[in-house]
């Protein structure tokens, strides 16, 4: 009888340890005890087994946090074990345990995010976050598996913020100078639409990113954004000029040294730059507008 009161000892040791022999890789294996036949301990090991099988479609923060509470209140009252070095390693093994499973839970729950379409704001800053606090654990190891898998998903997050914020900043690209000698800069909007266009050829760089629509309509909307800005500019600087032509001593001298350097601005619109479906609607617009000044400037009497 005492010879099949140690095995069975051995074994609930050894189940409470085997969960997290994948995930976690222990610098120091957890001594052998005689399990406590306790209603505390098979209360918490029954919560661990209802997080493992928690929907991987929903976050179960909430349920991690009540186990790890209720860990620590049974440990307080020191009841994992018949002395103090018992109940301490009994907490020691279950709260691994309760990591061990719950990182796993945590992994495949971002990724189920990742694999989706809707890539919610208040989603990923729970990933980032949850991920920054879970590397902190004495129980994760610098290399091991959990650990490459955090830095999988570091990666993607990273990459989305990246074009988040590339995004974002042509949205709010501003070019507002009106002096005749400035001019907008091509140059730099060609490279930002090249930019968006290589991303989306080579699927955003991350094929978790590559699953979120929003950054692909994003992307596929810069062209038609800086257009806007370049078009937003012309329109200002045109309205800025318009009336001036009484400055000009003659028509010859207001359209050589006004009309014509505007109206070559004008020209610097390049479709095969923006290839925007209203680019030739919006190129006749500017010219009209500047070429009524025009008229009115051929009118008046110098």
């Amino acid at each position: 009888m005492k010879a099949l009161k140690i095995s069975l000892a051995v074994i609930v040791v050894a189940a409470i340890g085997a969960g997290t022999l994948f995930w976690i890789q222990s610098t120091k294996p957890p001594e052998k005890l005689k399990a406590p036949n306790n209603q505390f301990t098979l209360k918490i090991e029954r919560e661990i087994d209802e997080l493992k099988v928690k929907p991987d479609s929903e976050f179960c923060k909430d349920f991690y946090n009540l186990v790890a509470y209720h860990i620590n209140d049974f440990y307080k009252q020191n009841r994992f074990g018949s002395n103090q070095s018992e109940n301490d390693q009994w907490k020691e093994n279950l709260e691994k345990n309760l990591y061990s499973a719950y990182v796993e839970k945590f992994i495949n729950q971002a990724k189920t995010v990742f694999r989706g379409s809707q890539w919610k704001p208040d989603d990923l800053k729970f990933i980032q976050s949850e991920k920054n606090e879970l590397k902190k654990y004495k129980f994760l190891v610098v290399g091991s598996p959990v650990d490459k898998e955090f830095a999988t998903i570091q990666t993607a997050l990273n990459k989305y913020n990246e074009i988040v914020s590339f995004i974002s900043s042509c949205e709010s690209y501003s070019f507002s100078e009106t002096d005749l000698s400035d001019r907008f800069p091509v140059a730099d909007v060609q490279s930002e639409i090249s930019r968006a266009k290589s991303l989306l050829s080579s699927r955003l760089e991350n094929d978790f990113v590559n699953n979120c629509t929003r950054l692909h309509d994003g992307l596929n909307d810069i062209p038609h954004v800086l257009f806007n800005k370049h078009v937003w500019y012309l329109d200002n600087k045109i309205s800025y000029w318009s009336g001036l032509y009484s400055n000009y001593t003659s028509q010859s001298d207001y359209s050589y040294n006004l009309y014509k350097p505007i109206k070559a601005e004008i020209d610097v619109l390049d479709k095969s730059i923006y290839n925007v479906p209203n680019f030739e609607s919006e190129y006749d617009r500017l010219l009209n507008k500047w070429s009524a000044d025009n008229t009115k400037a051929f009118y008046f009497k110098y």
